[in-house]
């Protein structure tokens, strides 16, 4: 009876055991769960623009849920894979390096191909995201994907198919009209983020330059934090600050010194 007893309760030690085992390994999986896509970079509901190279090629594949569109853009072996955003003039949310990429097939292949050899790809991209693309580029029809060879084309017919297949719905509908201040002694600094900021579907309506250099760079708003704003601040990386006498703009960017090191155009 003693015998029975004692292996009665080592086998319910060893339930208590392995059922506390699994609720811990339980919530390390849910844990790492939400860590990966609160990682995420993609967001499903927004225009989603990443590069691919497979070190001899580079393709810039933007996606748009809204109107369900796909732009490629294949560039030559001219532009660097790191002055990519910089040459088109537009932002770049992800990226993804691989030699043995194939880059000669529909996106949704692609993205399959980098969801099988997650391991050996250099990206700042989570698998949830490249899920969540492939997805996308599934319920996008073929006819909708627009395919554009990049060669040595100058600015302004290359804003124009970039401004046409590449801006974001989301800053359209906005309706907000920005102005943007270069506070710095470089020129042409605010033409060329009024170009990223066309290019992104911006109304830009006024470039300046300031009279005395700004130490800070800052976007100010009035009314609201609109979409655009939030926008503009990811890809920028400045401060937003709220102002209250501008009858000029519903935004105004100002470039300051401090972000000189670090432009995304």
């Amino acid at each position: 009876m003693k015998q029975k007893k004692s292996a009665q309760s080592n086998t319910k030690i060893a339930i208590v055991f392995f059922a506390f085992l699994a609720f811990i390994v339980g919530i390390s999986i849910i844990f790492k769960l939400i860590t990966v896509v609160r990682a995420g970079q993609f967001d499903s509901s927004k225009r989603f623009t990443l590069t691919i190279t497979n070190g001899k090629n580079i393709e810039v594949i933007s996606l748009s849920p809204d109107s369900k569109e796909i732009s490629v853009f294949k560039l030559n072996d001219s532009v660097k894979f790191a002055e990519v955003g910089r040459f088109l003039e537009i932002p770049i949310d992800g990226f993804i390096v691989q030699n043995s990429l194939d880059l000669n097939q529909k996106v949704d292949s692609l993205f399959v191909k980098t969801i099988l050899n997650y391991n050996k790809l250099k990206t700042n991209l989570t698998i949830i995201d490249l899920l969540k693309l492939t997805m996308l580029a599934r319920t996008i029809p073929e006819s909708s994907v627009n395919v554009k060879m990049v060669g040595d084309v100058n600015g302004l017919e290359l804003d124009k198919a970039v401004g046409r297949l590449a801006s974001d719905t989301s800053i359209e509908k906005d309706h907000q009209t920005i102005r943007i201040i270069n506070g710095t002694e470089v020129i042409g600094l605010g033409n060329r983020l009024a170009r990223l900021v066309t290019n992104m579907g911006g109304n830009v309506i006024i470039v300046a330059t300031e009279n005395s250099s700004k130490k800070k760079s800052v976007i100010l708003y009035i009314d609201k934090k609109t979409y655009t704003v939030e926008r503009l601040q990811k890809v920028l990386g400045y401060e937003v600050a709220k102002e209250e006498n501008n009858a000029i703009s519903d935004i105004t960017i100002v470039i300051g010194e401090d972000k000189l090191n670090s432009l995304p155009f």
